[in-house]
């Protein structure tokens, strides 16, 4: 079996209703689909909101991208939020602010921030 490039650790936040999903590795075509499905799969109906943590994330393609905009697009269908955590100065932010991705939903630099937003 070939090695998982990407590994997603998904925490509930207790007394915030909030998922934090956190990603490292490298998210590309092999993984985005998967990854996708796993975030979405973890929010409960419940849930005020996600924050997908990128720190630790050291390449994301377009298919990654992809799930990205696919999950802002979810989660907003379900009256959640989502929020993305992507430090200045790494690979992972300047691709998200090429693509505008703030547009779908804000980005910030820590979790703390992220889920003090939401909640």
């Amino acid at each position: 079996m070939m090695e998982e490039l990407v590994k997603v650790e998904i925490d509930e936040r207790d007394g915030d209703d909030i998922v934090v999903a956190r990603l490292s590795g490298e998210l590309d075509i092999a993984g985005a689909e998967r990854i996708g499905k796993r975030i979405a799969e973890a929010v409960p109906s419940s849930a005020r909101g996600v924050v997908v943590d990128m720190s630790d994330l050291e390449f994301i393609d377009s298919s990654g991208v992809s799930m990205l905009f696919a999950l802002a697009r979810r989660v907003g269908s379900r009256r959640q939020e989502l929020r993305v955590v992507a430090p200045a100065g790494r690979p992972v932010a300047r691709v998200l602010q090429i693509v505008e991705f703030d547009r779908a939903a804000p980005v910030h630099e820590d979790v703390d921030s992220a889920v003090a937003e939401i909640a």
